[in-house]
């Protein structure tokens, strides 16, 4: 893939030429089984293709992240929705944790939902969105709904890195979906869903999150070595950041691996899943607590806004804000 321009850094969206590169590779099918199009790669597989992709560009790794992590819902539909939401070589879930809408239970075993929700990354570009709501009595649901049926924001959340996300705020306006679009996380509901689809939701996105973030981190330090800083920050970079990322690297893999094997020995209890959150986050805050110190040596070039260096920073100031990725 090209290099990103500056001008890309700044824009609310990946142009179509990026996105028919994640296409055609299938990285928001990274955790999709084969028979719906998918890649099916292992936990291990997949986190190292999420870090990869963030160290191109951080935008481009946080947005194939959140795909690829709402793809991931596609053994908890049964066997007939999942072929029509996962199968289209552009089929991607944009998505919101909140629950900011309502729905009713409507005749045809159909559902009405209605509502508003924010920070649905890659908006622009979803042909599904996943929601959760409420109905009178305060019961929450999850569904998917066709891209047709929602209405985008004016405008884009206006964030200060990780800008060409495509982050957007979604209406839904009384709406009918079939009732095979409501689903339950971590349910499984058709033959095709493999291994990944039994790590419990919170241990999974974590380790999404976290994935994305070294890349990020790695993105940045590359950035740092790409533009003429000063000595003493490339210096700092060689003998302190470069050792510390891949320590942080081999803790994290080492981490995906011990999940994975919980999940097959049916040991993953809520212990497991705090120690990992502890482990990852100390190492994330490690990383962040390095860069602030690199920030202090690199002078000019990481406060310049047309250097590639400062939107790299950014990108990683964004992403460390995500609750995900702190201890």
């Amino acid at each position: 893939m090209e290099p990103f321009t500056i001008e890309e850094y700044k824009q609310m969206y990946l142009s179509e030429e990026r996105l028919g590169v994640l296409y055609r590779k299938k990285l928001f099918k990274l955790f999709v089984p084969k028979a719906y199009g998918g890649l099916e790669l292992s936990l291990n597989e997949g986190m190292l293709e999420l870090m990869k992709i963030a160290r191109i560009q951080g935008g481009l790794g946080w947005t194939v992240n959140l795909g690829a992590g709402a793809n991931w819902f596609s053994g908890f539909f049964n066997d007939e929705a999942a072929k029509a939401i996962f199968t289209p070589e552009r089929g991607v879930i944009a998505g919101s944790g909140f629950a900011s809408g309502s729905w009713e239970k409507a005749d045809n075993n159909q559902f009405i939902i209605h509502g508003t929700w924010s920070r649905c990354t890659g908006a622009k570009h979803a042909t599904y969105f996943s929601l959760n709501a409420r109905n009178e009595e305060g019961k929450l649901k999850t569904f998917v709904v066709p891209r047709d049926q929602v209405t985008l924001a004016d405008e884009k959340w206006p964030i200060f890195g990780l800008r060409n996300t495509s982050s957007y705020a979604i209406d839904i306006d009384s709406q009918r979906i079939p009732s095979h679009f409501n689903f339950e996380i971590n349910a499984i509901q058709n033959p095709h869903a493999y291994l990944v689809h039994q790590v419990p939701f919170e241990t999974f996105a974590r380790l999404c999150m976290c994935a994305s973030f070294i890349g990020i981190v790695e993105c940045f330090l590359d950035k740092c070595q790409q533009h003429p800083l000063n000595a003493i920050s490339l210096q700092v970079i060689e003998e302190q950041f470069t050792p510390l990322v891949e320590e942080a690297k081999h803790s994290f893999l080492d981490w995906s691996e011990k999940i994975t094997e919980a999940v097959l020995n049916n040991t993953m209890t809520d212990e497991v899943a705090q120690q990992l959150q502890s482990s990852l986050g100390k190492n994330n805050v490690q990383l962040y607590e390095l860069i602030q110190q690199l920030f202090l040596r690199a002078g000019l070039p990481i406060v310049e806004e047309d250097t590639l260096v400062h939107w790299a920073y950014r990108d990683v100031l964004t992403a460390v804000q995500h609750y995900m990725v702190k201890p």
